[in-house]
């Protein structure tokens, strides 16, 4: 076999072609394809079930808390099992369809190429997300762009065509969060589901809403609903809280720009956000921590040393409501949009304290969805039909592309899922049977060498491989 060559697979066209069989590179555990494709499909089912029904299990017991659901439990579970079923058959299908893709692309050419995988995996994703259902699609859709660009990024790194930047996901998350602060700041500048859950976050008061108390009525008869055991927890919870914050914090100034929409001063409005978010973030890492010590059995002590996420937490809602309030006070007025970008870019930079490229990325990718979106909406771009799929498998075939030939440029924690998801094939690729594809020869599995039968092998360079490692 031929020596890698660094410059010879930087030059290397995408013409270029191995005259190789998908038993000897691909599904080296059988020499029959539709064998390989049946087999992987069993263990991959097995480990989609095991992985939607720990998922739906717990948001299902989550969900019968409402007493809708508890009402018609028998319909809500069948419904349920229906949406456990169907998203385990879409996982697994992505393995399945891989390997039989593989094999097709295989049949079809006569020979393999570089792109063999990246053909594969987008095949892949055509087929496998029209099987899930279509409120899910946009949202894995995201999921695999963040995968896919954090992918490319390690592949450019291990072909020195881009380096590292110092803090780069700290820039990444500032960016992301100076587009949505913006769209909070914007009437109708986000979805309810969005506007939701930020707004709980930073607080009504950047989005032109004033907290009130409300009664909990019934529309019909104006009777007061009795609020579940979990919501009356919850609500005694942040009575509390805000009875301790508004004590700490009352000491402070209380003046306020005209223009600004809370309650309180700027001051105290401020630190109220700080302190509410970092207590919030701190019982949260402890709850996580306390898990994962318990699953480890070790690591007790520590569990309380961790403020990485309060610290994340209180300083970024800290910082957005600070910058909101001087903006207001050196402009002399409210510019919702544009003190938003600029607070958020501002409060962008508390990523410092909990960095992770996974979630700067997947803000990225949904700030770039939501904008797209909205450009397709007012006719700046075309609306094209299935553009989730096709982003899904787009995205996709990157990711099946490096699986085969550099999974090392995947991230860990991925691979271990990808793993379970193919079946735990992607270990038995004959991987050293095509250098000229690989990048370098740090990818894994380099040294594995499989037990091949004579009978099925056409090439005599495998043959003699094989001999050189006493495989024959």
């Amino acid at each position: 076999m031929e020596e890698f060559n660094g410059k010879k697979f930087a030059l290397l066209p995408l013409c270029h072609s191995l005259p190789y069989t998908c038993y000897e590179v691909g599904h080296t555990w059988t020499p029959h394809c539709h064998l390989a494709a049946l087999q992987t499909a069993r263990d991959s089912i097995l480990f989609s079930l095991k992985v939607y029904t720990t998922f739906y299990g717990g948001t299902t017991l989550l969900k019968l808390l409402k007493k809708k659901n508890r009402k018609n439990w028998k319909k809500f579970l069948v419904r349920q099992v229906l949406a456990i079923l169907q998203s385990s058959i879409f996982l697994s299908s992505n393995g399945t369809f891989y390997m039989a893709f593989f094999c097709l692309h295989r049949h079809i050419f006569g020979k393999f190429y570089r792109w063999n995988g990246g053909l594969a995996g987008f095949s892949t994703g055509l087929v496998s997300i029209m099987l899930e259902r279509k409120e899910r699609r946009m949202l894995l859709a995201t999921y695999i762009s963040n995968l896919a660009l954090e992918t490319l990024f390690q592949m450019g790194k291990t072909r020195n065509y881009v380096k590292g930047i110092n803090n780069g996901q700290v820039l990444i998350f500032s960016i992301a969060s100076a587009g949505f602060m913006s769209l909070l700041r914007t009437p109708h500048g986000l979805s309810e589901y969005l506007q939701s859950p930020l707004e709980f976050f930073v607080g009504k008061g950047e989005s032109g809403k004033l907290e009130a108390p409300q009664e909990n009525t019934d529309v019909d008869g104006g009777e007061k609903k009795k609020p579940s055991l979990l919501s009356s927890v919850a609500q005694k919870s942040e009575h509390i809280l805000s009875y301790v914050i508004r004590n700490f914090c009352k000491q402070l100034p209380s003046d306020k720009h005209h223009s600004c929409q809370h309650r309180d001063g700027c001051l105290q409005y401020s630190i109220e956000g700080f302190v509410r978010q970092f207590i919030i973030g701190y019982l949260a890492e402890l709850l996580l921590n306390l898990l994962r010590a318990i699953r480890s059995r070790k690591g007790f002590i520590k569990i309380f040393r961790s403020r990485n996420l309060a610290m994340f937490l209180g300083s970024f809602v800290g910082l957005f409501r600070f910058c909101n309030c001087l903006l207001r006070w050196l402009c002399g007025g409210d510019y919702p949009a544009v003190n938003g970008l600029i607070s958020g870019l501002v409060a962008g930079t508390s990523f410092y304290f909990y960095k992770s490229t996974t979630v700067a990325l997947y803000f990225l990718c949904k700030l770039m969805e939501i904008l797209m979106g909205k450009a397709v909406n007012c006719g700046y771009l075309p609306r094209i039909p299935h553009a989730d799929a096709l982003v899904y498998a787009t995205a996709l075939s990157v990711v099946l592309s490096a699986a085969w030939i550099e999974p090392h440029n995947i991230r860990p924690g991925y691979w271990k899922f990808l793993l379970g998801v193919s079946g735990n094939r992607f270990p038995d690729m004959f991987r050293k049977l095509v250098p000229e594809f690989l990048p370098d020869q740090k990818t894994l599995y380099m040294d594995f060498i499989p037990n091949l039968d004579a009978k099925y092998i056409k090439s005599e360079k495998v043959l003699e491989l094989l001999k050189r490692f006493g495989k024959m």
